[in-house]
């Protein structure tokens, strides 16, 4: 496994010993610089909102518990990763992961739109959740491992390097997950997503009605409440017939919304560590 070249900053150095020294203040900026993107990686690898919520939390408190052994060799956020994966990659098995979804699984799924579009005011923001939601789903037809190197090398954008120091292993290794995460991704996208391929039959617009009905939109229905209200949700980006499939796959992955957890998850954590706490991790 490499060494990663990038190091801790002074700034986060001058954070980390104002934690260790006790001061919550400092907890509470260093836990909202890291929660959202713990929040985000956990619900792409999870799919479910609550079961994202509970993993953040729990990567939090192992973070926070952990500070004292940060040796500082690494940008702070690439070790929180690495506690996250280890984390999720550890978990019990999440309420989607239960229904042992296959890429058979989906494609049949994807068969039962409605041949009609949805046409309403909110038409085009609940295609955009849709997409998020159907394409959080599809991951999990990868293995743990493949899902996580996609998470990190396509949508996070983590180098070779910093993904094979997050998962703990070699660089080559890491590469080889992501290959082959990509390749089954594109092979399934490619025959069957209407928004990597314009050839394929199914249209996000043509799933609200569907997904509506048996309740699999309303988790992600719920998370962009804030987000719709700021206006500031994604609209279904389109590509062009000369853009590589692979490529398209890894936009398409890309363009999904970050959104932020429903529960206060800052507030959780802050409650369980107190000023003396803090001192005794260092």
């Amino acid at each position: 496994m490499e060494k990663s070249a990038m190091q801790t900053s002074p700034e986060e150095n001058d954070l980390l010993d104002l934690v260790l020294a006790g001061d919550l203040n400092a907890l509470e900026k260093l836990v909202r610089g890291v929660q959202k993107k713990v929040f985000n990686l956990s619900l792409k690898f999870l799919w479910n909102p609550e079961d994202a919520e509970d993993a953040t939390q729990e990567i939090l408190i192992k973070t926070i518990t952990n500070l004292g052994s940060f040796r500082r060799e690494s940008v702070f956020s690439t070790w929180v990763y690495r506690i996250a994966v280890n984390h999720l990659i550890n978990a019990k098995k999440s309420r989607v992961e239960q229904r042992r979804l296959t890429f058979r699984l989906v494609r049949s799924e994807l068969e039962k739109s409605s041949q009609k579009p949805e046409t309403s005011s909110e038409t085009e923001y609940l295609a955009s959740q849709v997409k998020t939601a159907c394409t959080h789903a599809m991951l999990t037809c990868l293995k743990r491992q493949h899902r996580i190197a996609f998470i990190l090398g396509e949508v996070v954008r983590v180098s070779g390097e910093e993904g094979a120091e997050i998962m703990g292993i070699s660089a080559v290794n890491f590469r080889k997950k992501l290959s082959r995460a990509r390749k089954r991704m594109g092979k399934f996208l490619g025959t069957n997503c209407g928004v990597v391929n314009s050839e394929n039959a199914c249209r996000c617009e043509n799933r609200i009605a569907y997904s509506i009905r048996n309740l699999a939109l309303k988790p992600y229905l719920d998370l962009s409440e804030r987000l719709k209200e700021n206006g500031q949700w994604r609209r279904i980006e389109t590509y062009s017939d000369e853009t590589d499939l692979l490529e398209k796959v890894s936009l398409t992955y890309r363009s999904t919304m970050d959104y932020d957890s429903r529960r206060n998850t800052l507030e959780e954590v802050k409650s369980i560590f107190s000023k003396r706490d803090l001192r005794i991790l260092n």
